[in-house]
């Protein structure tokens, strides 16, 4: 299959911001399905694409008929920076998706997208889809951080600089080390494509904190409001995921949008679409979720 990458020119009106934007499409892509994949706190947009085996998530859903549409959340990746990384907060991010998802109406033609969120991309997507319903047809998260796991803790520097054990607290690791990935859950080489796209597109500037702050200053509260979203939702988890409080998890269900759905994948973790027992499940749930009559 031969994949065609374009970068259309993305800028927030309000603020001026340049955002780093990509399509992927092939011939398999229908103009008329569109999704955008969100990334999270720890990352940029490159690691949904990674170029090993089949793990490439942009890949996967353009030869699944769709349009896939990366962007560079603002002060990430090659995306414009900000000078106070408090600014780059969950509303700010939302603001950056509903950008995106206007680019692709006015792009594609089409009035509304499906959108993909890891981790803190389910909190950023969430806020979109609040503020902007019409724009949004379907969540997938993966990951998904409701909150509740994490004790109330002050965030009182604006930037996080980028090292070893912060870009790889995402994966698995060998019980009882916190820097040992655990090699047998994540192949090597995924972790390896991973790790250097972070530091080749972010090892500079560091990350923003203002997401950062947002979660761990929320101590019990919930994170993603359930109960004001639009759009029906598919959340995949882990069992083995340390930002996944599973009672909260299953209380969301209960007032998400009809339609909604959630998997639990037993032994996996937060990065677990791109977990080697799990990726190929992951995806194929998700996309049977987007392709489902509701």
């Amino acid at each position: 299959m031969r994949y065609t990458y374009e970068e259309p020119e993305l800028v927030r009106k309000d603020n001026g911001k340049r955002l780093y934007f990509s399509k992927c499409s092939c011939p398999a892509s229908d103009p008329e399905r569109n999704i955008l994949l969100v990334h999270g706190l720890t990352s940029s947009c490159h690691v949904y694409d990674i170029d090993y085996k089949d793990y490439s998530v942009t890949k996967f859903f353009a030869r699944n008929g769709y349009n896939v549409w990366r962007f560079d959340i603002g002060g990430y990746g090659r995306s414009d920076k900000y000078e106070d990384g408090f600014d780059v907060d969950s509303d700010n991010v939302a603001k950056d998706i509903i950008c995106a998802l206007e680019k692709i109406n006015e792009l594609m033609g089409v009035t509304s997208s499906d959108v993909f969120g890891w981790s803190w991309g389910s909190i950023t997507s969430s806020r979109a889809d609040i503020a902007r319903p019409d724009l949004i047809r379907r969540l997938v998260w993966v990951g998904p951080c409701f909150g509740g796991t994490i004790r109330k803790t002050p965030v009182t520097e604006p930037f996080t600089t980028l090292d070893y054990p912060y870009c790889t607290r995402v994966f698995q690791h060998v019980p009882g080390s916190s820097l040992d990935i655990d090699y047998e859950v994540c192949e090597r080489p995924v972790v390896g494509i991973w790790l250097d796209g972070e530091f080749k597109y972010d090892l500079d500037h560091g990350r923003p904190n203002g997401g950062n702050r947002d979660i761990l200053e929320a101590g019990d509260d919930w994170l993603i409001d359930v109960k004001s979203l639009s759009a029906p939702a598919c959340y995949l988890a882990g069992t083995n995921d340390a930002y996944l409080k599973p009672d909260r998890a299953k209380a969301a269900l209960d007032v998400l949008p009809a339609g909604s759905e959630y998997h639990l994948f037993r032994g996996a973790g937060h990065a677990l679409w791109a977990e080697k027992d799990y990726y190929r499940p992951v995806r194929e749930a998700a996309l049977a979720f987007l392709e489902k009559e509701i």
